[in-house]
């Protein structure tokens, strides 16, 4: 497939910028994957193909230093393509900041964050091993101050709503009160849409997002997303990679509270400080630049 075929067309983009998500054609070779699952078992097995200053400290990610030997539960892995080769590749890759550009009119695409989440099988559709809850991506990340963040989801094999693939609810972007909304750990899905959801009252839809390997979602930083079991008998594995437009720079927060710092990402341990002496999210050894406007694609 060439390039101008992978892009999105005027009318996805339109689609995305209203529904807050958009689904890629198949854009990413089976090798390509391959070498990324591989790569994810190096990663549990704690054979980290490089290292950084900061690459044992809890602090920063909890998994760190923690081998993955209990399959029955689930996990998530941050900073997963720092550590893996075939991850960095497949988070890296220039068609997915080409669209994450196209989809939010960034001229600068810069990598944020990634996450490998391993969702093992549940016993039944009741047990909820394993769901995300929705959530909002943004609100993990109030130091951003830009409102362009985009998430690309990559699935490393087929995923259905057996498997438990990603659900978006349609919309959802458009509705910024939803400041409680910090629950990818809340497995009460129920609970969640009844009580902390407000959908500034427009219906709230469900949309599962079934993927072929190969294709990649996209969704707003805003837009409520998360996971259902996964009742097949096989693992599911994605990779999450979070994607800042140029423009994003640190906001500082503290002076909401007089005990400091208050808010702050692990971002903040680890990348160099602005002039300023506040975290420098332009920094390249962390967030290098994925894509620029004018740029060829690989």
């Amino acid at each position: 497939m060439n390039e101008s075929d992978a892009m999105p067309s005027a009318q996805d983009i339109a689609d995305y910028r209203e529904n807050g998500y958009y689904v890629s054609k198949k854009i990413l070779s089976d090798d390509l994957i391959a070498d990324a699952i591989e790569g994810s078992e190096r990663l549990y097995r704690g054979e980290y193909d490089e290292r950084f200053p900061w690459s044992d400290n809890p602090d920063v990610d909890r998994s760190f230093g923690v081998p993955f030997t209990d399959r029955t539960r689930s996990r998530a892995e941050g900073y997963a393509s720092f550590h893996s080769f075939g991850l960095r590749a497949l988070a890296r890759q220039p068609i997915i900041s080409a669209i994450a550009a196209a989809l939010t009119g960034a001229t600068e695409i810069r990598y944020w964050k990634d996450q490998l989440i391993y969702k093992a099988p549940a016993a039944s559709p009741a047990e909820r091993e394993g769901v995300t809850g929705f959530h909002q991506d943004k609100r993990y990340w109030p130091t951003c101050r830009s409102d362009r963040m985009i998430t690309a989801w990559i699935p490393l094999h087929d995923c259905s709503t057996r498997n438990g693939c990603l659900v978006v609810i349609k919309g959802s972007h458009r509705w910024r009160n939803n400041h409680a909304l910090v629950t990818f750990d809340e497995t009460n899905q129920d609970y969640i849409k009844s009580k902390l959801i407000n959908s500034e009252g427009e219906d709230l839809v469900e949309v599962p997002l079934q993927l072929r390997r190969g294709q990649v979602s996209f969704h707003d930083c805003y837009t409520i997303h998360g996971s259902y079991p996964n009742v097949s008998d096989a693992p599911r594995r994605a990779l999450s990679v979070h994607l800042q437009d140029g423009e994003n720079r640190y906001r500082d927060l503290n002076f909401l509270s007089k005990a400091k710092p208050v808010y702050k990402h692990s971002h903040d341990l680890i990348c160099r400080k602005a002039d300023n002496g506040f975290p420098d999210y332009s920094d390249p050894e962390i967030f290098p630049t994925l894509y620029r406007a004018g740029d060829a694609l690989a």
